[in-house]
């Protein structure tokens, strides 16, 4: 009995002991897999098991098991998701592409597949067609990460510069969800651009008070405008002083010493 065997057993002797007149054999009497309640459980361990490597970083041997769901139903759309998403991780675009038109076909409607396929095609610079994927995944209103869809839908936008369209898709992100760091920054970003210095040091912020003041070298050069819009000399002395200390090699700290600030 290989090791992928051996777990799918265990997966389904646990799960059948809290089900009354459950009996389950590899080599015995009845095959698990014999009925449609097996047959999705035995996907569903099989993905959590290709996902278990993914956590290792072995995305290798992710696929082996994630080929073994595809046996069993090879139109399954989280198996082939999963398989998209392990060539996605390899840059094995080709493949990852594939085995997402897969998922879909299956599941066109899944908010989940629709949003993770539009990460990919951004990675590809496909924002077009990356802004597709994730309008329809937003259409979903009982998807639990619907604001991450809204965030990542502004961040499509303000890259083409559409700076009131990335605005309304930030701020309907954080409507459901007020955490998301990215659309908070992001926000101070498009009030500075729009010479709204307060509201941009409002969101600018609310975006440290979140990240308990731990910064990238990009939040730390639009603070540095920020505080210079608002002639804070001060914060912008400490803000820059962060960048030279922090990331000395950063294409921002070399935009700030150009004095493109």
């Amino acid at each position: 009995m290989t090791l992928f065997r051996r777990l799918l057993f265990l997966i389904l002797t646990l799960g059948c002991l809290i089900t009354v007149g459950c009996v389950t054999t590899i080599d015995g009497k009845k095959d698990p897999l014999s009925t449609e309640e097996g047959r999705k459980g035995a996907i569903q361990a099989y993905i959590e098991l290709a996902y278990g490597y993914v956590r290792e970083g072995q995305t290798e041997q992710a696929k082996e098991p994630l080929l073994e769901a595809l046996k069993i139903n090879s139109k399954d759309a989280d198996a082939n998701a999963a398989m998209a998403y392990v060539f996605q991780l390899e840059r094995d675009y080709k493949p990852a592409e594939e085995y997402f038109r897969k998922a879909l076909s299956e599941s066109k409607n899944n908010a989940r597949i629709l949003n993770n396929y539009g990460v990919f095609l951004v990675q590809q610079g496909r924002l077009e067609d990356a802004k597709q994927q994730f309008l329809k995944a937003s259409e979903d209103a009982f998807y639990s990460e619907r604001s991450m869809v809204f965030e990542n839908l502004g961040l499509i936008v303000l890259q083409q510069n559409h700076l009131q369209e990335a605005e309304s898709y930030f701020q309907r992100a954080l409507m459901l969800n007020n955490s998301r760091i990215r659309s908070i920054l992001s926000l101070a970003d498009i009030y500075y651009r729009q010479h709204n210095y307060q509201e941009a040091q409002r969101y600018y912020s609310a975006f440290i008070a979140a990240t308990d003041g731990s910064q990238s070298s990009a939040s730390l050069l639009l603070g540095i405008r920020i505080a210079n819009a608002l002639n804070n000399k001060g914060q912008a002395a400490n803000f820059a002083s962060q960048l030279q200390q922090q990331y000395p090699q950063s294409a921002e700290y070399q935009e700030y010493r150009s004095g493109k600030k």
